[in-house]
């Protein structure tokens, strides 16, 4: 992280401007996931406190000014209230505490006020950070048992975080993707495959959890290809199919054997119909330097109608359509290849699969 970005992390999260850089890129990482995170100074003293912190630890004020030695004695104080038993008095803990804080680096499991797995570096300037997670609230689960203590648990949580750049990536495109296993139960899948299912658009799951074609005549199709894609059947490991709709053209669905740590399973690829034409409109308007009235005709034909079909739509004459749907066409013939209607449409296509998805993204983030 480079100092001018993480000078502004630092003030966007209200941290000391001296606070050691890699303590304040560890403080962000917890944030970003939603963990719990405190900061104290060389002198113990609280300078930062995650919102999920304050939450989790309520009984403390976090608006007066806090020591290591307030929250800890807060939390015994809790902990005695709610019936658990101390194993030392008060002060004996504190100074036991006091004196294993020392050390650089110390990993810990915590029962009170819930589960956690504790993470304490001592910095070389005396300033000090603890991250404190929830396995199931950051999605930790998968990497520690119950039973196991928290080793490892800051390249753990750097490690989730990748997964999830990586997942909000397949996230932000209009391609339908999802990891399926042999028996066609679905071990993951992106926003787009998440819409396929909840409208019920060629794809559902049966009373087992499991993926199939909606349609009756597909179904055994795609359920053979997802199993022999994941096993690795010699000749199927690909597979490239049709799966019919309730309406309108059929997906364009690729099914093919997963590789390196998706080995076992089929990775299901699904093309977008198309682009709306009033969003390829906007797109040809807004990015393409097209006219309003170019950009309506461009996206009518590209998304398949004929020029007299685009000119009954818009109330306009073919010779008015056919006009516009040139000059348009020459504003971007450098861009695609061509002046011919056939390279506006798959120029179209290709503005289908990214135009499209930034759209959906840029909705998801104003909401």
């Amino acid at each position: 992280m480079n100092d001018a970005y993480l000078g502004v992390v630092m003030l966007a999260m209200n941290l000391p401007s001296d606070t050691p850089p890699a303590l304040a890129e560890m403080a962000a990482l917890a944030v970003r996931i939603g963990s719990s995170a405190v900061v104290f100074d060389d002198v113990d003293r609280l300078t930062f406190a995650s919102d999920h912190m304050r939450l989790v630890y309520a009984f403390c004020d976090f608006d007066r000014e806090l020591t290591f030695d307030d929250i800890l004695l807060a939390s015994m104080k809790q902990e005695a209230a709610a019936g658990v038993p101390l194993q030392e008095s008060p002060s004996e803990k504190l100074a036991r505490t006091k004196l294993r804080r020392r050390a650089e680096r110390m990993e810990f499991i915590r029962t009170f006020p819930v589960p956690l797995m504790c993470l304490h570096w001592m910095h070389h300037s005396g300033w000090s950070i603890q991250i404190r997670a929830e396995p199931k609230h950051v999605g930790l689960s998968s990497f520690f048992d119950e039973e196991i203590p928290a080793f490892g648990l800051l390249e753990a949580l750097r490690r989730r975080e990748e997964m999830a750049q990586r997942a909000a990536v397949l996230d932000s495109i209009d391609l339908a993707i999802a990891v399926v296993g042999p028996e066609g139960r679905i071990r993951f899948r992106n926003a787009a495959f998440s819409v396929l299912l909840s409208q019920g658009d060629g794809f559902a799951l049966d009373d087992g959890g499991r993926l199939c074609a909606a349609d009756g005549a597909d179904a055994q199709h795609l359920s053979k290809a997802i199993a022999s894609a994941a096993l690795g059947w010699p000749g199927r490991r690909s597979v490239t199919m049709c799966v019919r709709r309730g309406r309108g053209d059929p997906h364009i669905l690729s099914v093919s054997q997963g590789v390196g740590a998706l080995a076992g399973a089929a990775v299901l690829v699904v093309a977008p119909i198309a682009l709306d034409p009033e969003d390829l409109a906007d797109v040809l308007y807004r990015d393409f330097g097209l006219t309003e009235a170019q950009s309506e005709a461009a996206a009518l034909v590209a998304s398949g109608l004929t020029p007299e079909e685009a000119a009954r739509k818009l109330n306009k004459s073919k010779e008015t359509i056919r006009t516009q749907l040139k000059g348009g066409v020459g504003r971007i013939e450098t861009v695609i290849g061509g002046n011919t209607q056939v390279r506006l449409s798959r120029f179209a296509a290709v503005l289908s699969s990214i135009a499209g998805a930034a759209r959906i993204c840029g909705k998801r983030q104003e909401v």
